[in-house]
């Protein structure tokens, strides 16, 4: 394939109730019939400790915010565009890296609402800038002034 050009194929799966993913195919068929798998969703286990399981799902949104915070003495104001939020912080993109556990003030563009959160864990930098994690002290789910889905919601329910 020459630069700038891309073939994109289609991927057809026909469905069947005599045969699944799940059950591995294991129904009978009859005779001459062409068997075809249905795709299901699988319930996937995971090896995470309830620690490191998300207390509520994230949701990508950009949002204009200020971050206040005071820097070896001195305090300082960065202008910052969210990522993904939650009722519990939010990952934010900033210019500039902050170290782990430093404790910031996060001010809603839009709404001019604050609140006190500190930095989760070190940045990651990317293309755009520092993805910088926020957690809030307290729970604020009003802050976003949007709906989140409920805490019991899973994306193979759709």
């Amino acid at each position: 394939m020459g630069c700038g050009s891309l073939k994109i194929q289609n991927l057809h799966v026909s469905q069947s109730k005599s045969s699944t993913i799940a059950d591995g195919g294991a129904n009978s068929q009859a005779p001459g019939q062409e068997r075809s798998r249905a795709l299901r969703p699988v319930q996937l286990r995971s090896n995470l400790t309830e620690h490191e399981r998300r207390r509520t799902q994230r949701v990508l949104l950009r949002v204009r915010a200020s971050i206040h915070v005071a820097l070896q003495g001195q305090a300082k104001k960065f202008d910052v565009a969210t990522l993904s939020v939650n009722p519990h912080g939010v990952v934010v993109i900033m210019n500039q890296s902050l170290p782990a556990h430093t404790e910031v003030v996060l001010e809603h563009a839009g709404t001019k609402e604050r609140v006190a959160c500190k930095v989760v864990k070190p940045p990651r930098q990317m293309a755009e800038g520092y993805h910088v994690p926020l957690e809030f002290d307290s729970p604020a789910p009003g802050f976003w002034k949007i709906d989140f889905p409920p805490s019991d919601w899973r994306p193979d329910e759709l």
